[in-house]
């Protein structure tokens, strides 16, 4: 096993986990899912009586798929709040002060939902007490609420383990953009080679974290086939405690 200074962890889907069935019903179209929506469409008719709220829903179909679209591309994070807000505006509100604190507070209530259906398994949170003994441990992820990561490591119970915490929407790039490994690695004061990621993700994990030339760990917790184009990760795992077996002597 490579003696690594450091680690570098995603977090959802690998360090905290999102369980759906948490998330409120939401119905639709004669069709019943488990999503934030069904939450904010409460506060959104509230808010705007005047709007029907399939305009917003349709408002935000639209710009949810330009938006990924265009960070695919770019691979520039884009706020939660700027998401809603474009909504809003696209769904026929003025651009306005009160249209904003519109947005944040629509942002603020489907990110604490996702939070609250998400958790740190018990097992997680003692794997990583034990590697950032070790280790310089930091956390490396894509999301566009940072506040809510935080707070997710937080009430897991880990928050402190990580010396450096790099959210998408602080940082502005989004994995695989090599700015937001190589920002973290300079922070900690390591060389690529001298750090293993630790990822669910093919594309923003395994590519991202390889194209600097780091070690990576694969969390594959269905056993899925590496996509065709993907690096082949130097460990594959279900989950990180697994990890003990390389990392710890």
């Amino acid at each position: 096993m490579a003696k690594y200074r450091a680690i570098l962890f995603d977090l959802f889907g690998t360090v905290a986990l999102l369980d759906p069935e948490k998330l409120p019903l939401f119905e639709w179209n004669g069709q019943t899912t488990r999503s934030t929506l069904g939450a904010l469409r409460r506060l959104y008719a509230q808010q705007v009586p005047d709007v029907p709220f399939s305009q917003f829903f349709t408002a935000l179909t639209h710009v949810a798929r330009e938006l990924g679209e265009e960070r695919a591309l770019r691979l520039r994070e884009v706020s939660c709040v700027q998401r809603f807000l474009l909504t809003l505006i696209r769904a026929g509100l003025a651009e306005s002060s009160a249209t904003r604190c519109l947005a944040e507070e629509l942002a603020v209530a489907h990110a604490a939902l996702l939070g609250s259906a998400t958790e740190v398994p018990l097992g997680h949170a003692s794997f990583l007490a034990q590697a950032c003994v070790r280790y310089n441990v930091a956390l490396v992820t894509n999301f566009d609420h940072g506040q809510t990561a935080r707070q997710i490591l937080h009430v897991g119970g880990v928050k402190e383990h990580f010396r450096q915490i790099v959210i998408s929407e602080e940082h502005g790039w989004r994995k695989p953009h090599p700015l937001i490994f190589t920002d973290t690695l300079g922070a900690l004061g390591v060389k690529p080679h001298e750090a293993l990621f630790v990822g669910d993700s093919p594309t923003e994990d395994i590519v991202g974290a390889k194209g600097v030339g780091m070690d990576v760990a694969w969390v594959n917790a269905h056993n899925s086939a590496l996509p065709d184009g993907i690096p082949t990760p130097d460990y594959t795992v279900q989950a990180i405690p697994e990890l003990q077996l390389f990392l710890f002597d």
